[in-house]
């Protein structure tokens, strides 16, 4: 993943493009995921009840439609990557729903989750890898 992602850089959005979306979807949601936090699956943003005819997510480009919920470390908005040690892999997840979700920004990924429940009718998945600042410059050492 390019490291203006990290929140220990530039801490921006990726730019995601968003195509096919399946018929009778109502209404999009994306996830960002840590896949190898020690914690389990963590949640670095969240976000639903994106418009269907959504193309392009971005840091300058969030439909108002979309509601932001709290990421695993009790802030609302995008908090980009910093895995602690080690790579991780980070995994965006697109969500084509057959409802709006009837969930007031700010909800907790397991009020998501909950509220999700039976309306996926399809999901996309983005996954990239991001190391920590050591590994980095373990890389850059030619030693």
């Amino acid at each position: 993943m390019p490291i203006e992602v990290s929140a220990r850089d530039a801490n921006e959005l990726p730019q995601l493009e968003i195509g096919e979306v399946p018929a009778g979807t109502r209404s999009l949601a994306l996830i960002l995921e840590d896949l190898d936090s020690p914690l389990g699956e963590v949640t670095h943003w969240l976000v639903w009840n994106l418009p269907p005819d959504t193309h392009c997510v971005d840091a300058l480009h969030l439909p108002c439609e979309g509601r932001v919920g709290m990421d695993a470390f009790g802030k609302v908005g995008y908090l980009g990557p910093v895995p602690p040690e080690g790579c991780h892999h980070y995994r965006f997840r697109l969500l084509a729903l057959d409802a709006e979700l009837d969930l007031e920004a700010r909800a907790t990924r397991s009020q998501f989750d909950a509220s999700a429940e039976g309306h996926v009718l399809d999901e996309a998945d983005l996954t990239g890898a991001l190391c920590s600042a050591d590994e980095d410059a373990d890389a850059d050492d030619p030693a």
